[in-house]
């Protein structure tokens, strides 16, 4: 048994580090979907205030017919995959990532999204396999790197391992950021402890 003092040391140290993890993972789903117009973007501005179901519904029926009319339009698969993200809808969006990468096999921003994908759709393992797939067609993709450490860590209960792979994203980029302003390092140091 731990003594209550030194659980509380832990819970103190421990809760910070979790809260960071879920708003660096958050951060990257967040600049991921963002790489390509998000759906409020892609609706005229006149009409961005409140876009409703209906108009988000609309917009991805648009897409849908866009991919039937031109099955090999990248650039309409990502916005499609994009929107069906941000609708929660996550079988759908894995689906058109496939799609992606069936016409463009070597993009590796397509397999981290589908990576966030399939974490988001409780899939750990089909995640860190597109992770790892990102990073074999884009040694420097970090983004991908970090979130297999977020898997692991989070998902499959690896901290060693998770571990290994922030690691690797600080000796790429050391000046990473997390959304909560920490940097690679500060989360790999507290996670050690």
């Amino acid at each position: 048994m731990f003594p209550v003092k030194n659980t509380n040391k832990l819970m103190t140290k421990l809760v910070p580090i979790v809260v960071s993890l879920i708003i660096g993972f958050i951060g990257g789903v967040v600049v991921s979907a963002y790489r390509t117009p998000s759906l409020v973007a892609q609706i005229p501005a006149n009409q961005q205030a409140g876009v409703s179901k209906e108009e988000a519904a609309r917009h991805i029926r648009h897409l849908e017919e866009s991919v039937q009319k031109d099955s090999k339009d990248v650039d309409s698969w990502t916005k499609l995959a994009h929107a069906y993200f941000e609708m929660g809808a996550f079988d759908k969006a894995i689906n058109a990532y496939t799609k992606i990468l069936e016409i463009k096999p070597d993009d590796s921003d397509a397999y981290t999204d589908l990576g966030v994908m399939y974490r988001r759709n409780k899939q750990p393992e089909k995640a860190i396999n597109s992770f790892k797939k990102a990073i074999e067609l884009d040694q420097n993709n970090v983004h991908a790197q970090f979130n297999v450490g977020i898997v692991l860590f989070h998902d499959l209960g690896n901290k060693e391992e998770a571990i290994k792979a922030w690691e690797k994203v600080a000796a790429l980029q050391p000046n990473y950021t997390l959304s909560t302003g920490q940097t690679i390092q500060q989360l790999v140091d507290s996670v050690k402890q």
